[in-house]
């Protein structure tokens, strides 16, 4: 059987057009049931597909996707009846309602029954083996464990020396291409295809293309038989295998600036790329210059804020330490202005204390000098002549009567100019004794102070 019968029979299936069949059979190497499995294993969500025209576009069409609900009523329309049949059961199995799902597996018998009946065998095959694909449920692999597991497959069999795949999504791929300003190689893998493994051997895996792409790109590679690679070659539109794309951008604004669809020499490919980097790498200059300058700026903004910020903080210390020198000048000549006021209080104290001190002695000197007796006169019998030595050096002298007490020779001293002390005793000195209070009313010959005595004055410390 020729490609253009497979070709009729396939949109005999799907109820799609000549172009959507030739892109699913292109992508299974013309296998009519691995095309019809991989045309109803699409999401509900997939990219709707469109025109050959539309094709040429460079841009990824992802944002101008129509909504779910418009793709899920147009690919009804688009299947007929018989599509229903095989799409009711994948939306089924993605809710998880074990009981519905019997419902479509028993439906899916009846409907292979009467198809051996009335179609050929061939086609009923293929029919088996998109209903049984789907009755396995449609399972959505992780991107990133998709990419790895193409990484890693990729290694064992074409060896450690091809492009350095991340292990990520396509869309994550892009935008970090696009933050370190640099293209996406992307690689689309089919492994039915004839050319796929001459490709891989003579072209990708070569070591001087593997070194021109990691010099110059970022690459991403992934396999159309996973959901991520072959979702994205369906908005690539991609109609033959092995394929190579250069992507700029991301989000949507990723767009195609070159491609190659088939097997290509190294040589080939580089006069794909090379214009294609020439003519569109200008712009990741300009852009990462712009983004240079911007960041020039925001740190010129910062290291100003920063000045500033450390500005104002010396500004805060200076005021600061100004105000504490402040508070301690303050401090101190309080201090001192408290210190010469107890000073000056302590001065005055005395002062007073002096002034005290010389009006009791002048009271007590007048008060004495008047209640003093006559002295005897010279030459009297029974009389004591007493001499008092002051603390200054004078000295003065009295006659007093010999029976009389020790308290008159007092009442003499304290009426003496030269006596600066309210409190003191008398003494003599040979032999030391002290004439204190509890003597003040014994006689003076009790005391053996006649006929004659010297007596000196020991003031007291207190005064």
């Amino acid at each position: 059987m020729d490609q253009a019968d497979v070709v009729s029979q396939f949109v005999a299936l799907t109820n799609c057009n000549d172009t959507e069949a030739s892109f699913y059979l292109e992508a299974a190497n013309y296998n009519l049931d691995r095309a019809v499995a991989m045309f109803f294993d699409q999401p509900s969500q997939g990219i709707q597909h469109r025109s050959a025209a539309a094709a040429t576009s460079q841009r990824a069409p992802q944002a101008n996707a129509p909504p779910p609900q418009a793709l899920q009523r147009q690919r009804r329309q688009r299947t007929g009846f018989l599509g229903q049949i095989f799409q009711l059961p994948f939306l089924v199995v993605r809710a998880g309602l074990k009981l519905v799902f019997e419902v479509v597996h028993f439906g899916y018998k009846c409907t292979t029954t009467v198809g051996s009946m009335v179609l050929p065998r061939s086609v009923t095959r293929a029919l088996q083996g998109a209903a049984e694909s789907l009755l396995q449920g449609n399972r959505i692999e992780d991107p990133p464990q998709s990419a790895a597991s193409f990484k890693q497959a990729m290694q064992q069999r074409y060896g450690t020396t091809c492009p350095e795949f991340l292990e990520t999504s396509w869309q994550d791929a892009a935008a970090q291409a696009h933050r370190q300003y640099k293209f996406l190689l992307v690689y689309l893998h089919s492994a039915d295809h004839e050319d796929t493994d001459q490709f891989c051997h003579q072209t990708l895996c070569d070591p001087t293309f593997v070194h021109y792409v990691s010099e110059n790109f970022l690459c991403w590679g992934g396999d159309v038989r996973k959901t991520d690679a072959f979702t994205f070659s369906s908005m690539l539109h991609v109609a033959r295998y092995p394929y190579i794309g250069l992507l700029s951008g991301s989000g949507n604004r990723t767009k195609r600036v070159a491609a190659s669809e088939g097997f290509a020499t190294p040589a080939d490919l580089m006069q794909v790329l090379q214009p294609a980097v020439e003519q569109h790498g200008a712009q990741f200059v300009a852009d990462q210059a712009d983004h240079n300058e911007r960041e020039l700026n925001r740190r010129l903004r910062e290291e100003q804020d920063a000045d500033y910020q450390r500005s104002l903080e010396a500004d805060r210390e200076r005021e600061k330490k100004r105000a504490a020198d402040r508070a301690e000048e303050e401090a101190r000549q309080l201090a001192a202005q408290q210190a010469q006021a107890a000073e000056r209080a302590e001065r005055e104290a005395v002062e007073q204390q002096k002034a005290d001190l010389a009006s009791a002695l002048e009271r007590r000197k007048a008060s004495k000098k008047a209640g003093l007796q006559a002295e005897p006169a010279a030459g009297s019998l029974n009389t004591a002549a007493v001499r008092i030595r002051l603390p200054d050096g004078s000295t003065a002298q009295r006659r007093f009567l010999a029976d009389q007490p020790l308290q008159v020779v007092y009442d003499f001293a304290d009426s003496l100019e030269g006596l600066n002390s309210l409190k003191y005793s008398l003494a003599t000195m040979h032999p030391k004794v002290i004439y204190g209070s509890d003597k003040l009313q014994q006689s003076l010959n009790e005391l053996r102070l006649a006929p004659q005595a010297v007596l000196l004055v020991q003031p007291h410390d207190d005064d």
